[in-house]
């Protein structure tokens, strides 16, 4: 059960604008996707104060999508929350950590939980908190984001990840390096 009244409040206003028909997607820039139809998250708010590390998200699961509704589906996919969670951790960074859209984003570790199904006709929302923040010269290099799927008033399902944001130059050398490993020039196995 969500504790915090103003939350609660804001996903019952957003439940009555999805009744009216789903809100429009985020802009696929802020999650580093080519296709905006591969955009699952609407909005996102910080709960709180400027200093607040507690978001919560409306989610967009759109049931024609070609890959996550490939067959007949009467839930939404467990796969297709994850990533709209990862999503969510990629928009939070732009929005309101400053991560710039140049750097490479990794997702280092994962961890989801379903307790229950996911319904198709119900809109689907998520608390989120950002922690375990790591700082290089001021700069957000790396976060944890935890926090839970919600419909109805009740959480659905947890999940937690952790990010690095790394400059794409830094990346492409340490890609290379894992490349060489032996010194063969090939991939170690």
């Amino acid at each position: 059960m969500i504790e915090n009244q103003a939350i609660t409040d804001r996903f019952t206003a957003w439940t009555e604008e999805f009744a009216k028909g789903p809100p429009q997607a985020l802009d696929k820039g802020l999650i580093h996707k080519y296709n905006q139809d591969n955009v699952f998250v609407a909005r996102v708010e910080r709960v709180g104060d400027d200093e607040s590390d507690q978001f919560i998200c409306q989610f967009l699961f759109p049931p024609d999508h070609p890959f996550f509704f490939e067959h007949p589906q009467d839930h939404v996919p467990g796969l297709m929350m994850i990533e709209a969670g990862r999503q969510m951790g990629n928009a939070l960074a732009h929005m309101f950590y400053g991560v710039g859209y140049d750097k490479a984003f990794v997702l280092n570790k994962l961890f989801a939980d379903f307790g229950s199904f996911a319904e198709l006709s119900k809109p689907i929302f998520g608390i989120g908190v950002i922690s375990d923040k790591e700082f290089k010269r001021g700069a957000l290099i790396g976060a944890q984001l935890e926090g839970d799927f919600i419909q109805g008033g009740e959480s659905i399902g947890f999940m937690r990840g952790r990010w690095h944001f790394f400059d794409r130059r830094i990346m492409e050398r340490m890609r290379r390096a894992a490349m060489v490993g032996d010194g063969s020039g090939k991939p170690e196995s």
